[in-house]
């Protein structure tokens, strides 16, 4: 259910650029988003072409054509520190897709530090060097508010006829109303409740 700005954002590090292009996932594995992603994790995961740190990318200077990092800022205790290397490795010109949560539950993968509204997301962005081109929500209100509720059953009831009942009925009244956001995440009143945000920018030239 993301928004129909965060796929044109998508898209312009996907299969807006030549097939020849370097297009970096960073934080990418076991899944592949896109065919065209490079997967750089930090350890040898299902689909991870990359080895490596993305506080000290294994890349040189501007060689980077294109970078996706989605579910990953948060997990970073220094994020501004990647978004630095991200800058660093970007060719200038190139586009960088980010996707981060901001009405979340915690989820260590191995640890949460922070999510983001989307002005912070932005600021935080902007302060590396990076050109906002566009921005908004990714993931909106109506899945926010059932993943949480999904979550909140699930930590608060675990376990039991009763927990296992109210977890199944949520998850089922979710399937009925998450189309609502087809029509909300258009709307820039969204992302005061978003689940994730996103922003599109580039390296300026």
């Amino acid at each position: 259910m993301r928004s129909e700005a965060s796929h044109r954002a998508f898209a312009a590090v996907t299969t807006d650029l030549p097939a020849s292009a370097l297009r970096l996932s960073i934080g990418g594995g076991p899944g592949r988003p896109h065919p065209s992603l490079t997967n750089l994790n930090i350890d040898l995961f299902s689909n991870v072409d990359v080895v490596g740190d993305a506080y000290a990318l294994p890349y040189a200077d501007a060689s980077v054509d294109a970078i996706h990092c989605e579910a990953v800022l948060e997990h970073l205790e220094q994020p501004g520190k990647a978004l630095q290397e991200m800058y660093r490795v970007a060719r200038p010109g190139a586009p960088v897709y980010l996707a981060t949560p901001f009405l979340q539950a915690y989820h260590a993968y191995p640890d949460h530090y922070q999510n983001y509204t989307l002005s912070g997301h932005n600021h935080l962005i902007e302060r590396t060097g990076f050109s906002i081109v566009s921005s908004g929500v990714c993931v909106g209100p109506t899945y926010a508010l059932m993943d949480l509720l999904s979550n909140y059953l699930r930590v608060c009831f675990p376990g039991g006829r009763i927990g296992r009942a109210c977890w199944l009925a949520a998850r089922i009244f979710a399937r009925i109303v998450l189309p609502l956001d087809r029509i909300l995440n258009s709307r820039s009143e969204a992302a005061v409740l978003a689940s994730s945000v996103f922003a599109l920018a580039v390296r300026p030239d």
